[in-house]
């Protein structure tokens, strides 16, 4: 006994091209490269910072 699906395959969705994510961007020379005025607020650096640090320093057992 065969059965047959009335539904056609699920197509997969495509992954988007290297071109589609990086567009026309060059190389990345150093970090600062990535960079970008306006994303972060003054400050949120160091508070980032500080709270990685201590979180590293936590003992997670």
């Amino acid at each position: 006994m065969s059965t047959t699906d009335p539904q056609p395959p699920a197509e997969r969705p495509t992954a988007p091209s290297v071109e589609d994510v990086f567009g026309d961007s060059g190389p990345l020379r150093s970090a600062d490269d990535l960079a970008r005025p306006g994303i972060v607020d003054d400050g949120e650096v160091e508070e980032f910072i500080a709270d990685l640090h201590a979180m590293r320093r936590t003992d997670v057992t």
